[in-house]
């Protein structure tokens, strides 16, 4: 998706502009208007709906109908309200009276490029962008913004209950400094009738690196159907290293609902199935089904960048059987809780999406007498998306940190003690496109897991390059 018409409108741009060209806002707002712009926009949505409805009571007042900064701000703030269509005749107005406005143009084409006309959004920008007053910093963001939106153009409309599909494949290669996910420990203390006795550990049990070569394909398909979306998404994953027992094998298919994803707020139902295999054998089933509320955006400011976010809040279930273990099957039930935001305006290194979200819930054994019980988790997860200031080039941020707490002694061997960890993992991906559909890959993974027993600590990091191609 483009990124210009996936953002709102905020205080931010409009303001930066109303520095730049000053004397051309003054002069629009010689007419006397009982209100008066006011900028920065206020961030909560309650607060945009009042301003809202007190520049409505006066909108159509004589000083207020020729006043070009009057319209261009109520134009604002009915886009920060997420109110594109609305701010059209207001947008419109403000340029009639006054076609130097620039924050209202730019405002104008985003809401033209909101409602799926993106000739209009384009021609508006190609105007402001052949403008010889436009400082060059601007110059390069309207290409960045005319570029996406021409792209944007090119792609098959999507109609009315048909699909549309997308394909990518990826293969990388790299190095692994735990191929075999094995603890971090050299020896290990068991706990025996007579005493505490301490091994070392067999080299086989101990974290083997080398390289290894990553392979990646992924299938979506996007249907509608009235307001509601469906999407289905299929992942298929693998490792190939030098040893069999290193290498493994992973997919996951999702299902996912999405009841309204152009209203203020919407239910989201999702539905999948995994399964992993490792060293030849299977080591995971899992199927899963969760449902999710999200609420109306807020507006807000974040270290000094204005973004919305949008809070949501739910539940899961998930059923977890381990071939080879089946003393480990389970099922897992918890809550979820999580935070989208989308900044109002493109800065660089700034994300252009970022969400965190928390889990809390625990995992039931089907058998009572599985090692540790009960095993209680907490996790807090971030994802960051954004864009490098240079030759187009995407990156994205993964960190989860999970804690995980046994309910019952998890051995009597390794101290009879419940078992605690708390892991850490960092993905780090950077993507540099070469020609239409095909990128440079980069990734950098890496996980810490601490345990007070130290069969369960463990490290891992892992360098990889490669290409992915993305066809729509």
């Amino acid at each position: 998706m483009a990124s210009f018409p996936r953002r709102r409108a905020s205080a931010s741009h409009l303001l930066a502009l109303a520095v730049l060209f000053a004397p051309s806002i003054v002069a629009a707002q010689q007419d006397a208007c009982a209100l008066q712009p006011q900028y920065p926009l206020p961030p909560a949505n309650g607060e945009l709906r009042a301003l809202s409805e007190r520049i409505e009571r006066v909108a159509n007042d004589p000083g207020c109908l020729a006043d070009a900064g009057f319209h261009a701000w109520r134009g604002a703030v009915l886009m920060s309200l997420g109110r594109s269509l609305e701010a059209v005749e207001p947008l419109e107005r403000a340029l009639l009276t006054n076609p130097l406005l620039f924050g209202a143009q730019m405002d104008l084409a985003q809401a033209h490029a909101l409602q799926g006309d993106r000739a209009s959004a384009i021609a508006l920008l190609q105007d402001l962008r052949d403008r010889a007053e436009v400082p060059a910093g601007m110059s390069l963001r309207l290409d960045r913004e005319i570029a996406a939106l021409q792209a944007a153009a090119r792609r098959p409309a999507l109609a009315a209950g048909q699909w549309q599909h997308s394909w990518q494949l990826a293969t990388l290669a790299g190095y692994d400094t735990n191929l075999n996910n094995a603890p971090s420990a050299t020896e290990i203390t068991l706990t025996l009738p007579q005493g505490d006795v301490t091994l070392p550990l067999d080299p086989s049990s101990q974290p083997k690196k080398g390289a290894a070569l990553l392979a990646a394909a992924q299938w979506q398909g996007l249907k509608p159907a009235g307001q509601s979306v469906w999407v289905l998404q299929a992942d298929m994953r693998s490792r190939h290293t030098g040893d069999h027992a290193t290498g493994w094998q992973q997919t996951d298919f999702a299902a996912n609902w999405l009841q309204a994803p152009l209203a203020p707020r919407q239910w989201v139902a999702r539905g999948g199935a995994s399964y992993f295999r490792f060293g030849g054998a299977t080591v995971l089933w899992a199927t899963r089904a969760s449902l999710q509320y999200q609420w109306e955006g807020t507006a807000a400011s974040l270290g000094g960048l204005g973004v919305t976010c949008r809070p949501s809040a739910g539940g899961e279930f998930e059923r977890r059987l381990y071939p080879a273990s089946r003393n480990l099957d389970g099922y897992y039930r918890g809550g979820t809780a999580g935070v989208l935001c989308r900044p109002a305006a493109e800065e660089p290194w700034a994300p252009s999406v970022f969400s965190v979200q928390a889990r809390l819930g625990e995992e039931q054994p089907f058998d009572a007498k599985r090692a540790g019980s009960v095993y209680r988790r907490q996790e807090l997860r971030g994802h960051w998306e954004g864009r490098l200031p240079w030759r187009q080039a995407q990156y994205t941020v993964r960190w989860s940190s999970t804690r995980q707490a046994d309910s019952a002694p998890y051995s009597v061997l390794l101290g009879n003690e419940a078992r605690r960890t708390l892991r850490h993992t960092l993905q780090l991906e950077t993507a540099w496109p070469i020609n239409q559909g095909l990128s440079l890959i980069t990734q950098m993974e890496g996980g810490i897991q601490r345990s007070n027993l130290p069969a369960f600590a463990s490290r891992q990091l892992g360098l990889y390059l490669g290409l992915r191609w993305e066809s729509m």
